[in-house]
Parts: structure tokens; C-alpha cells; sequence
């Protein structure tokens, strides 16, 4: 399905842009939560108009990441995990820990999916990027400790 992008999604266009998606992902997803339109062709001549609402809409984005990204630069989280002895991790560190950690420690939302994470698998320190919208991205300072 030919859909028109109204905000720019990781991986799949920026704003105002017409990309092609699988039926289900832009019914049940994109064009419910207002992030994108069907690409018929009275929205593809409206498109002109909506032009300067999407880049609107786009620009106050971008405004709103930088904002994030002022808030989260060079921050430290720490997460508690499991451990043996010489540090090695019996779980794995999820996109989705580490979003819940920056939410309880500076309540900001993150998606688990805006974190970029390789795997962890020993206790210590590593940097690891948010990107929070087009090529906006964070950096901060992940520290894993042993629970105790």
C-alpha cells in the first residue's frame, strides 16, 4: 500500500515523502495513530497544501528532539543485573530496560526502539545512542552493576 508520510519514521521516510508499506502495518499502525495518510490521488494533489503543515509539524519536531537530546547528552543511567563472579552477565541488557531506566531517572519517554544497543554482556561502562527523530541522537553512559 502506498501510504504519505505526515512525520518522519526510522527506517521507512521522512515527512511528506510517498513510500509503499504492507497493508497491515498502515492500517493498523501508521494511519490510526496520524502518522500517515493513504497515497490516493485526492491526497496526492492535496499534498502541495499539506506540504507546509507536515513541515510544520516536522519542524516543531525536530525542536522538541533537540530539546530531549540537551536533557539526555552525556547523562548516566545504571541498571542492577544479575551477575556471576567475574562479571558476566546471566541475562541481557533490552532496549526496553534501558528506556525504562531513563524514564524512572529522568522521565523522559523513550522507545525501546529509538535505543541503539549492542549486546552487553559483562558488567561495566559502555556509551550507547538514542536517536530521538531523523538524525537527532543522543549519547549517554550506560553503567551495569551486579545485584546485590
Amino acid at each position: 500500500m502506498d501510504i504519505i508520510l505526515l512525520e518522519s519514521l526510522n527506517k521507512l521516510g521522512k515527512a511528506g515523502e510517498i513510500v509503499t508499506v504492507k497493508d497491515g502495518f498502515a492500517k493498523n499502525f501508521l494511519i490510526p495513530n496520524k502518522k500517515a495518510i493513504i497515497a490516493n490521488k485526492k491526497n496526492k494533489a492535496e499534498l502541495e497544501t499539506r506540504t507546509t503543515q507536515i513541515n510544520a509539524n516536522n519542524d516543531k519536531k525536530i525542536v522538541e528532539a533537540n530539546e530531549i537530546k540537551e536533557k539526555l547528552d552525556q547523562k548516566k543511567i545504571s541498571i542492577a543485573m544479575e551477575a556471576n563472579d567475574d562479571g558476566s552477565l546471566y541475562g541481557a541488557v533490552s532496549q526496553k530496560s534501558v528506556s525504562e531506566s531513563i524514564y524512572s531517572l529522568l522521565e523522559i519517554k523513550i522507545s525501546p526502539d529509538a535505543v541503539v544497543l549492542d549486546p552487553i554482556k559483562e558488567i561495566g561502562e559502555t556509551e550507547i545512542q538514542v536517536i530521538l527523530y531523523e538524525d537527532i541522537k543522543a549519547i549517554l553512559r550506560l553503567e551495569i552493576t551486579k545485584k546485590t
